[in-house]
């Protein structure tokens, strides 16, 4: 009798413990493998809500939103998907003329979201209003289309927007007009001319993509007025009126290739999109800075016969090496981590390396440890020397983004380049003698060149495990 129930007991553990195990493969292991047929959602860093893709010129079958609907400086929402009882009463306000009330009710509203940049911008442009013929700057940003995007920057914007605001220039403040271009190069050239065509606008700020950028600044070329963008990198970007805050591509790639160089890497694959100016300009820069010391194997991800797992395995001989430089594009992206998952499934992993399009807490939540010890080359590192990273990180409620960063300094810039009688003229002339000391940009020097680049390196950082959690990762910059 006692064997008896010994084996029942035995035999109901058995079945216990498998039953455990099976759940915990469907409800906690499975969902995070990254197939072909499992699209990863859209990246989304810790202060911005998830992106709501809407509306495309490029896409047929979506409605895009009217020209005039893509500007504001407090009368309409944007942001659309964002609920603020006190933010609506203060657009009406804003609309009626009342900016004492719109001012009152925008305050309001920054209580119940802090970290809500378009809340904070109204604000501060309620009271530019009040004072009365405030100086003017436009941001572009891609609000409906990269939503999280379009926040890091304009967060950026509306930090340095409220340090100038707190005095101004002779009672003068600084309103900026918000402007959604959507990343698409028609919207682009469309909102550009809009812009140029309103004298009171001194400057822009922006594009976030390259491609954009291009379409904007031909624009801007033909009417004198200056633009910063804080994000494009493309090394095809350059004229008499461009600036940026990041370095190129040019940099970012060559900073790459030398350390592969130091790293042994003699035998390298390039994988890249065809369809993106920053992606392409990325590569080439890569390429060139790497060939004379060793060979690449490059590959298109936007190829539809595109296979990361099979690609890399048949790589896993040829090469000692894999460079991954997708866009922000989200199919590319979930392919760019497809191949740093074959990586590590390999019996000999490669060394990993990348571009800023990976830089972002995503690449650390969505992957299974694939991206531990990928490079990268960024723009910015949230260094704890920096006054700029505890200002912003308590203004904004977490660690900013490189895009807030550079963003930040983009502003600065600006509001530098304002005189009480400024022009477009009068501001690129300063923007072209821009000096800014660490303790007045995000925490690096700011100068730039003839062409317009910011006279800057690009950092290297590598992703880290943090502890025993194989979901636990975190960015470090490399020192050595």
């Amino acid at each position: 009798m006692n064997n008896t129930l010994k084996i029942i007991f035995a035999t109901l553990s058995t079945i216990g413990t498998l039953t455990i195990i099976i759940v915990l493969w469907e409800l906690a292991l499975k969902p995070l493998i990254i197939t072909d047929n499992n699209r990863l959602p859209d990246p989304t860093p810790t202060l911005s809500p998830s992106p709501t893709p809407t509306s495309s010129p490029t896409n047929p079958n979506l409605t895009g939103i009217p020209l005039e609907q893509r500007f504001s400086s407090g009368d309409r929402r944007l942001f659309t998907n964002q609920v603020n009882f006190n933010s609506d009463r203060g657009i009406e306000a804003f609309k009626a003329g009342n900016y004492e009330e719109a001012y009152q009710q925008f305050r309001q509203a920054i209580n119940t979201a802090p970290s809500d940049p378009e809340v904070q911008i109204y604000l501060n442009n309620s009271q530019a209003r009040k004072s009365g013929n405030p100086f003017i700057l436009a941001a572009v940003v891609p609000v409906d289309t990269k939503q999280t995007n379009a926040l890091e920057m304009l967060r950026g914007v509306a930090q340095a927007q409220t340090q100038f605001n707190q005095q101004g220039i002779n009672g003068r403040l600084l309103e900026i007009i918000i402007v959604n271009d959507s990343n698409d190069k028609k919207y682009a050239q469309q909102v550009a001319n809009k812009i140029v065509n309103n004298n009171d606008i001194l400057g822009v700020i922006g594009h976030n993509s390259s491609g954009a950028s291009a379409e904007g600044l031909k624009e801007y070329e033909t009417a004198g007025i200056a633009m910063i963008s804080p994000t494009s990198t493309s090394t095809s970007l350059s004229g008499n009126v461009f600036f940026r805050t990041v370095p190129s591509d040019g940099k970012s790639g060559q900073f790459l290739a030398r350390y592969a160089v130091r790293n042994n890497m003699s035998r390298v694959a390039v994988f890249y999109t065809s369809t993106s100016n920053y992606s392409q300009s990325l590569k080439q820069a890569f390429v060139n800075g790497f060939q004379l010391l060793g060979s690449t194997e490059v590959l298109d991800m936007s190829d539809p016969s595109f296979d990361p797992k099979n690609t890399v395995r048949a790589l896993q001989n040829q090469v000692d090496g894999f460079v991954i430089f997708p866009n922000t594009n989200n199919k590319i992206i979930n392919l760019s981590l497809q191949v740093a998952e074959a990586n590590a499934s390999l019996t000999n992993p490669k060394k990993l390396l990348g571009g800023d399009a990976l830089y972002n807490p995503a690449t650390l939540q969505l992957s299974r440890g694939g991206v531990n010890g990928l490079v990268l080359a960024v723009p910015w590192f949230a260094q704890p020397t920096y006054p700029y990273t505890n200002l912003a990180a308590k203004r904004w409620g977490g660690r900013v983004s490189w895009r807030t960063a550079t963003s930040y300094d983009a502003t600065k810039a600006f509001t530098k380049a304002l005189s009480e009688n400024a022009t477009r003229n009068s501001v690129l002339t300063k923007l072209q003698q821009t000096n800014l000391s660490p303790s007045e940009t995000s925490g690096d020097p700011l100068q730039f060149l003839k062409s317009g680049d910011r006279n800057t390196d690009p950092l290297l950082v590598r992703v880290i495990q943090k502890s025993s959690n194989f979901s636990e990762y975190d960015f470090e910059i490399i020192k050595d």
